[in-house]
């Protein structure tokens, strides 16, 4: 069958590797297809269920999505143990990943990346650790690198929050929004939250 991309929705993308090939196999499969212009710039969730990863296979996979400028935001591994999670990758932040919409008066709170599938309402919170994508519209009040972390980053495919937080910097919504139709991302940069369009 071989190995799987889907596009969460540009630019996150899920990387499903193949268990009934040898993780050298899912390598070079994953290099041909990342050859393709459409991925660069992504961030990209790698499901291993049923394969083995040992730290140097794993490393080898984050150097081959580095070189297409694709960033590792997470593991997943869909059977109910990780054992098999390679020791550096239980160092990184983990990823919680939401299929859901969180409504007005619904939380997440998370020690790591959070990736939402749906949408953010207002009045609806998202504390994490780490970075926070959200498939859909976020109208509600996010906080990334809750910890001080300032390297964490906001993605959603319409970014109209209430209020938006990165480590200790702060933006509100302005008054009014136009009606956003592509996907946008917020970081700091010279001491501020600066909010740019992913193209």
């Amino acid at each position: 069958m071989g190995i799987e991309i889907k596009g969460l929705t540009v630019p996150a993308l899920l990387i499903k590797l193949d268990p009934s090939l040898s993780v050298e196999e899912n390598i070079n499969q994953l290099e041909k297809k990342l050859s393709s212009a459409v991925f660069k710039g992504s961030y990209a969730v790698l499901d291993y269920m049923g394969l083995e990863l040992n730290q140097d296979n794993s490393k080898k996979i984050e150097e081959i999505l580095k070189s297409h400028n694709t960033k590792v935001l997470g593991y997943q591994n869909t059977k109910s143990d990780n054992k098999n999670i390679p020791k550096h990758v239980n160092e990184k932040k983990s990823l919680k990943i939401i299929n859901k919409t969180l409504r007005s008066g619904q939380s997440v709170e998370y020690d790591g990346d959070v990736l939402i599938l749906g949408d953010v309402n207002p009045d609806a919170y998202v504390i994490a650790s780490g970075s926070i994508i959200v498939m859909g519209a976020l109208r509600g009040v996010v906080h990334a690198g809750a910890n001080g972390d300032e390297t964490s980053i906001i993605m959603a495919l319409k970014l109209m929050p209430q209020q938006l937080r990165i480590a200790s910097y702060i933006a509100r919504s302005p008054d009014s929004y136009e009606e956003v139709n592509e996907p946008e991302k917020a970081y700091i940069e010279n001491n501020q939250i600066v909010i740019e369009k992913i193209k």
